[in-house]
């Protein structure tokens, strides 16, 4: 597995299992944490565990159960949950291949997440000394980013876009027919134009299409949510360079990563070297037979 795989792993761990089963093993003795608030087909929910999944609301979404009816809310939330769980236990899901090979998964990118953790990320360290002297081995690779002068013409349809794109391709001025037909009022009178624009400013598929042009050079036409965009680059800026103070943090990242990588390959290497390891030749794919010719006809 590559290192950006196993980076990519969920952010969800077990814990929460692990805290349910302590909850219910903590003592022996009655107390206020053990009392059942409700019991649903023979299944409790204590104090306690109501306590945790109350801990565990997002900060977003509390106010969904703002004061004490918010609270009797919640409860009816995992009353709800609860017995749909039962249900879906009863049909088996639970013991279902495909879900319990999914479970399996789930546990493998926890396991080498933390394994990352603990031997990729808590092993790296970047001083302000290393990010100093690798920005000034590479200052020319900092810069801000380009700004971009546009104009474009919003229709509804393709075939009006098309039709269009045929027309400034036949010499009308682009600014001339953004004021006659662009359906974006906030720029048709303006000859369709933008203003300036930097990268991550816009929708993606309508970038995409302005980074590949030149200066002059008007796009194909273009569909987002509001339509189709024809879209002109009229001027490119490239981007000042940026000052170390500007830059650290993207500087600090980079090196980390590079750490980062260096640390992961050692690491794996490592765990080869000690390894028992037998590796069979990967099977070539097998030969395309002919295609069957025509059959000759009997005498």
């Amino acid at each position: 597995m590559r290192l950006d795989e196993w980076r990519r792993a969920s952010k969800r761990t077990l814990g929460l299992l692990l805290l349910v089963a302590i909850a219910s093993a903590c003592s022996d003795k009655p107390d206020a944490s053990s009392k059942a608030l409700a019991i649903i087909n023979g299944k409790e929910i204590t104090a306690s565990e109501f306590d945790l999944r109350w801990s565990q609301i997002p900060d977003y979404a509390r106010k969904t159960f703002a004061g004490p009816e918010g609270r009797k809310k919640f409860l009816e939330e995992l009353i709800n949950h609860e017995l749909l769980l039962q249900e879906a236990k009863k049909r088996g899901f639970d013991r279902d291949r495909s879900f319990l090979e999914r479970v399996e998964r789930f546990k493998e990118r926890n396991l080498l997440e933390r394994l990352r953790i603990e031997e990729v990320d808590s092993q790296v360290k970047v001083t302000r000394e290393e990010v100093k002297a690798y920005y000034a081995d590479n200052a020319a690779n900092y810069t801000a980013p380009d700004e971009l002068r546009v104009s474009h013409i919003l229709v509804k349809t393709l075939d009006e876009a098309l039709d269009l794109k045929k027309r400034l391709n036949q010499g009308e001025d682009f600014a001339t027919l953004a004021r006659k037909v662009s359906l974006d009022l906030s720029t048709r009178y303006k000859g369709g134009d933008l203003g300036l624009i930097k990268k991550g400013q816009t929708f993606p598929q309508f970038e995409k299409a302005l980074l590949t042009l030149k200066v002059g050079g008007i796009s194909q036409p273009v569909a987002t949510p509001f339509g189709y965009h024809l879209i002109k680059l009229v001027e490119r800026t490239t981007g000042a360079p940026l000052s170390f103070e500007d830059a650290k943090e993207q500087v600090r990242e980079e090196l980390l990563n590079e750490k980062r990588r260096k640390r992961y390959e050692e690491f794996v290497a490592s765990l080869r070297a000690k390894a028992k390891l037998r590796v069979a030749d990967v099977p070539s794919s097998a030969p395309e037979l002919p295609a069957p010719g025509p059959v000759a006809a009997t005498p």
